[in-house]
């Protein structure tokens, strides 16, 4: 008797120990899940994303098609699970896009312990719903934002519309008017993106996920020269052409820096998506940055004359095309300007690398 109670204390021992050990694993998992940025594309609530929702994922049957073959079902197991983060574009669940997911990195322990995690949101567990917006309905309010970003920037800040109002509302009224509608068109483009139903255009090769990664940094660091060093293309900095400085650094590469940045930004993300709202937007900027720069050249040209012509006879809206045709000069302009904004640059572009999955919703590796 007294073997079979030692017998069966020692059963239970190791059942309780093992159940912990599943629960440690369980919670690793939830954690793995955050980490590796699989929240931001996947919902444990039901509510659709750009990747199938975890509710109800494990152990359920799904629709899905390799390439060259025909759809089949499949059970979603530890087997099915591993390829899945390993292989993304093995087997496309039905209805998803291939090449939006990346290739993850992770052990057979890891994928154990995700295994246990999606275990534990099962149809009947009580999470909470997202706050945030939920993409389905039209593309329409889309479109009409995006359009509405371009058009308040670019008719606000035309010559006979801007003198109207800053006649009837002073500069600092004018000031405030403009900056609310540019940042209410903006917010409003953000939350319909976020909102907008995926609509696939086109699917983009793989080798295009390559675009961004080789072209950001020098978005950044347009962006950042160009909001760093006040120039003659800089609002009410249009003076500035009249220094003989005004031309060199950042400048001497392309009168429009922080234009540019916008528009290889743009450039950029239209490689690799072939989504509608992801094009919308993409495009919205790029036409904003194109028509912001001969925008402003006209108005320059228009306030300065003579001034504007000598300042653009030596710079370019092409990056690099005046240096190439030796019209500019970088000039002197020290290691700090150089070493300072670089540094900056390479911060940025690091963290955009590490929080782009959990801001976005989308990884930014291939």
């Amino acid at each position: 008797m007294l073997r079979w109670m030692c017998f069966l204390v020692t059963v239970a021992i190791l059942f309780a120990a093992r159940s912990a050990m599943a629960r440690v694993d369980a919670a690793r998992g939830h954690a793995l899940l955050k980490a590796k940025g699989c929240l931001t594309c996947h919902s444990t609530d039901g509510s659709p994303r750009a990747g199938p929702t975890f509710r109800g994922l494990w152990g359920a049957k799904r629709i899905v098609k390799s390439e060259g073959s025909d759809p089949r079902n499949v059970i979603v197991d530890e087997a099915y699970l591993a390829r899945s983060l390993r292989e993304p574009d093995a087997d496309i669940v039905a209805g998803y896009t291939r090449g939006t997911m990346p290739r993850v990195d992770v052990t057979d322990d890891d994928v154990h312990a995700i295994a246990l995690a999606l275990e534990e949101i099962a149809p009947g567990t009580k999470e909470t719903p997202s706050s945030g917006p939920v993409r389905g309905g039209s593309i329409l309010p889309l479109a009409l934002a995006s359009a509405s970003f371009v058009l308040v920037h670019l008719v606000l800040s035309s010559i006979p519309v801007r003198k109207r109002l800053i006649g009837a509302l002073k500069q600092g009224g004018f000031s405030a008017v403009y900056s609310l509608l540019v940042f209410a068109s903006f917010g409003a483009m953000i939350w319909f993106y976020r909102t907008a139903p995926y609509i696939e255009v086109w699917q983009p090769p793989r080798v295009t996920r390559w675009v961004p990664l080789i072209t950001m940094p020098f978005s950044i660091a347009f962006l950042v020269f160009g909001f760093s060093t006040p120039g003659a293309t800089a609002v009410a900095q249009g003076e500035k052409a009249k220094d003989e400085r005004a031309a060199n650094g950042i400048y001497a590469i392309t009168r429009h820096p922080a234009l540019t940045g916008f528009a290889l930004w743009a450039i950029a993300h239209l490689f690799p998506n072939g989504e509608l709202h992801v094009i919308l937007v993409a495009l919205s900027i790029l036409t904003l940055a194109v028509a912001g720069m001969l925008h402003i050249d006209s108005r320059r040209a228009h306030d300065l004359g003579d001034v504007w012509k000598a300042y653009a006879a030596k710079t370019s809206i092409v990056p690099f095309a005046a240096l190439v045709q030796k019209r500019a000069n970088v000039g002197k302009m020290g290691a700090a300007y150089w070493g300072v904004r670089l540094g900056i640059v390479v911060f940025l572009y690091t963290a955009i690398l590490h929080t782009h999955a959990l801001i976005i919703g989308a990884s930014p590796y291939p």
